[in-house]
């Protein structure tokens, strides 16, 4: 199952194939499976798609589309009775670095367009009103937009310690905040609500990190006024994230508009999903469904 996705690669840019592999196992026959998956690379100024694909086992016919943030979407329906769900990825893209030194511009005062407004207003899972009072005492009179994101990126970093299974996918960002600790998705959260609460319109990326294979990750973006969307990333405690090192699966305003898999399914019985891995192959431009599917078949080699 080889599948070669190009190689006409500027030698200027990082060149990336990613594989990504689920399994999901069910208690009963399933009849019908219905998902959403964002597993394709993000097109942007910083991150060109070369090719990708996507497959499942069962067998399907995803149908694809661009949702309303830009997010490559494959909505896999499946009616074939199975038991058990395999759902692979893969791609290859070029990832162009963000400037080394962006301008600083006046936090008061920036000039964003109307559509900056979306991203500065509550979620169910953040909320910045109820973090405005850490986000002042973080940001500590900042009179820059890099200065004041700088600060909370650093805080979030030092704070919010990295702990797995004591969160889950509903946990709320000020939840984090009491918690003190928490995974990169409640990181992001906490991150985004600090911003906003400043005045910084950000957005909740899922994505990949070449140096965490295994995982996905997911960081946050925030909006200059003048050069657009730049990562910042929490989890490693980068204000501007630029090494290159990260690729951009699907924004949102949480992780609800970002998951890389969304669905149901119907059935008697009761499912859970038994993995989920992935890797990123740097300078790489030959990837396979076989790549992916040995992520949860030979999890050791990762």
């Amino acid at each position: 199952m080889q599948t070669n996705l190009g190689s006409s690669i500027s030698d200027a840019a990082v060149l990336a194939g990613y594989a990504y592999a689920a399994r999901y196992h069910y208690t009963d026959v399933v009849v019908q499976n219905d998902n959403f998956l964002r597993l394709s690379a993000y097109a942007d100024a910083y991150q060109t798609p070369v090719s990708g694909a996507v497959m499942t086992d069962p067998e399907s016919r995803p149908a694809l589309f661009r949702d309303a943030y830009g997010n490559v979407t494959h909505r896999v329906r499946i009616t074939a009775p199975h038991r058990e769900l395999i759902i692979l990825a893969i791609g290859l893209v070029r990832i162009e670095l963000p400037p080394a030194f962006p301008p600083e511009v006046a936090l008061r005062s920036p000039v964003y367009d109307a559509a900056a407004a979306e991203f500065l207003t509550p979620t169910p899972l953040v909320d910045p009103e109820k973090l405005a009072g850490a986000a002042q005492d973080i940001a500590q009179g900042a009179d820059g937009l890099l200065e004041a994101v700088s600060r909370v990126i650093y805080w979030v970093h030092q704070n919010i310690r990295y702990v797995k299974e004591i969160t889950t996918v509903a946990t709320t960002a000020e939840h984090v905040l009491a918690a003190g600790a928490g995974v990169c998705q409640d990181q992001a959260h906490l991150t985004l609500g600090l911003l906003k609460a400043l005045g910084i319109p950000a957005r909740y990326v899922s994505g990949l990190l070449a140096t965490q294979a295994g995982e996905t990750h997911a960081w946050v973006e925030f909006l200059h006024p003048q050069l657009g969307w730049l990562p910042a990333d929490p989890t490693r405690g980068q204000p501007l994230a630029r090494q290159g090192d990260l690729v951009k699966l699907a924004v949102g305003r949480d992780y609800t508009q970002a998951a890389p898999v969304e669905g149901s399914f119907v059935s008697r019985g009761s499912g859970w999903l038994e993995a989920a891995r992935a890797q990123v192959h740097l300078e790489r431009d030959l990837v396979s469904f076989d790549d992916a599917l040995s992520l949860i078949e030979n999890p050791v080699q990762i």
